[in-house]
């Protein structure tokens, strides 16, 4: 089967060398470099991650920060090259390891960079991946969705549906679309997600 987390880091690897360091990006206050460093991190160095989320434990997070200035000075196209190709000992060289993390990281940060273009366009994806990302939101949206006062289902057609949100104000909203275009919108990329809206 297709490892489409290494199909979605080559393809935003080529998009990141086309647009280069200062390009916007959803991800807020984000540019491309910016980006980059979170993938490289991500791959390399969760540690560094760990020390940002874990900030407040004396040193973590200077040591993080750091870190994180270090990988960001990094001339471009080593950046990039870093994001294409994980160090050796990093998990996303196991392959299925690597589908089961990145799968999703590499397909939304992948549309971050592209839907924060002016010139973006929809892209077709093959229907394995659009169902490798229906079983990721299947598996999380629940959780990804616990914060919604209405009660939400998401319907992708031929694929399936799930249902979450806290249910408090007795409205049913309902989305239906292509399982990548609701994990965009359940990942809060809202403005830019084509779904199609309904409330019951």
């Amino acid at each position: 089967m297709t490892n489409f987390a290494n199909v979605e880091r080559r393809h935003l690897a080529a998009l990141l060398r086309r647009l280069g360091p200062d390009a916007p990006t959803l991800c807020e206050g984000w540019t491309t470099r910016d980006l980059a460093v979170h993938l490289v991190l991500r791959d390399g160095r969760p540690d560094v991650l760990a020390g940002r989320a874990l900030s407040r434990v004396p040193g973590l997070g200077e040591r993080a920060r750091r870190t994180q200035e270090v990988v960001a000075r990094q001339p471009w196209e080593e950046l990039v090259r870093k994001v294409e190709h994980p160090p050796l000992y990093s998990p996303a060289r196991l392959g299925p390891l690597d589908k089961r993390m990145n799968t999703v990281e590499f397909f939304v940060h992948h549309e971050d960079a592209r839907r924060a273009q002016p010139e973006w366009h929809e892209r077709p994806l093959l229907h394995d991946e659009e169902q490798a990302l229906w079983q990721a939101l299947s598996l999380t949206a629940k959780v990804m969705l616990k914060d919604e006062e209405d009660t939400v289902v998401l319907i992708a057609p031929s694929y399936g549906a799930v249902r979450g949100g806290r249910g408090r104000t007795g409205t049913v909203r309902v989305l239906r679309a292509v399982p990548s275009e609701l994990l965009l919108w359940a990942f809060g990329r809202r403005e830019q997600a084509r779904v199609e809206e309904t409330v019951e």
